[in-house]
């Protein structure tokens, strides 16, 4: 039996699980919606929160009271790399700020995607959901969404990820403020989820 470690940026260790046969981390876990959905879902699987607002980590700890669940307040950006490598089993990523998934960005944020990648287990999933906006909030076409979900699966396979899924919007499930609110206009905000493996 392996024991999954991280530790947290207090300096101190964290026991992550020891039975648990899935290890499931969001990365930006607003309010905790979503990971309250999973974990109720799945009670054999750990499943962390990682969130920078204190607030909503407040509100999530307040509301959340599963065995399975652990909630971070802290940045994931530095929080994931304290993550043994192959040691989780599926990071999710739900509307992160652009800064971690913009075009313009693309140099800032890739090594941190590359952080992730080390973590996974093989056989382990990325699951990101992610949205196209134009510039002039005009409705994206779908050439323009075509393009765009082509140059982000080219940056992911870039960094060793294999696609395995991709579907327009967010999965059904995922319910969060931000999701609710993007579906409302969904000429001019465009989801992607793209399912990414590493082999």
């Amino acid at each position: 039996m392996r024991l999954n470690f991280s530790r947290l940026n207090t300096g101190g260790w964290i026991f992550l699980s020891i039975f648990s046969p899935k290890l499931v981390v969001e990365l930006g876990m607003g309010d905790g919606t979503l990971l309250e959905t999973l974990a109720k879902c799945d009670r054999h699987s750990t499943y962390i929160g990682i969130e920078l607002n204190n607030e909503q980590c407040v509100q999530a700890r307040s509301r959340i009271t599963l065995s399975n669940v652990i909630i971070m307040n802290s940045s994931f950006e530095d929080i994931v790399p304290t993550f043994l490598d192959e040691s989780i089993d599926q990071f999710i990523a739900v509307l992160p700020d652009p800064a971690l998934i913009d075009e313009k960005s693309e140099e800032r944020w890739k090594p941190f995607y590359r952080s992730v990648y080390s973590k996974l287990k093989k056989e382990g999933r990325l699951q990101l959901v992610t949205e196209l906006t134009d510039e002039l909030l005009q409705p994206v076409s779908d050439d323009r969404y075509s393009a765009w979900a082509d140059w982000l699966k080219s940056c992911f396979i870039s960094l060793g990820f294999t696609p395995v899924g991709q579907q327009e919007g967010a999965p059904r499930q995922y319910l969060s403020r931000c999701i609710n609110q993007f579906s409302g206009d969904t000429e001019r905000i465009r989801m992607i989820t793209l399912d990414l493996l590493k082999q």
